[in-house]
């Protein structure tokens, strides 16, 4: 059976001022990425427990400035030399106004996702190419940091 962590943000136990409603992290500012169309209104880690075992996936939301219908939003992982493909979305719809994603779920280990064992502050980065159906295509970069702590609070939230 699927279970779902509660909804808590940890965001706030560091102080961040960031807003979201799933188990989502982040470890510093969020400064979101936006042109006149569109913003990045959320980047980050969410924890997920299914059957007793944790682990983490990237989810992301947009939220359109004016009236928009995409045609695809695309996000990856560039933070490393090997560009990681983590939401390909080629039927993207807007609930409550805005659009969500999640990428696979991803195991939390040292091997599984590395930086964050580590003990420094790491910065993740993405880009988010996105597609309306009038073929307009733009591109937005958006970084994540993470502090030692926010590291240390996500490993702890898990047992790790």
């Amino acid at each position: 059976m699927r279970t779902f962590l509660p909804v808590i943000v940890l965001c706030t136990i560091w102080f961040s001022g960031c807003a979201g409603s799933s188990r989502s992290s982040r470890g510093g500012d969020f400064k979101p990425a936006q042109n006149d169309r569109v913003n990045v209104a959320s980047a980050g880690l969410q924890t997920v427990n299914l059957d007793g075992n944790y682990y983490v996936r990237w989810t992301f939301s947009i939220q359109p400035r004016q009236p928009i219908e995409f045609r695809s939003i695309r996000v990856e992982d560039v933070s490393d030399q090997k560009v990681l493909l983590l939401v390909n979305d080629v039927a993207p719809q807007l609930q409550d106004g805005k659009w969500t994603g999640s990428g696979g779920m991803i195991e939390l280990t040292s091997t599984g996702l590395p930086w964050l064992f580590d003990d420094q502050e790491t910065v993740r980065a993405f880009q988010f190419t996105i597609t309306e159906m009038d073929g307009r295509t733009y591109v937005l970069q958006q970084s994540v940091p993470y502090s030692k702590g926010a590291k240390a609070a996500i490993r702890k939230l898990v047992g790790r």
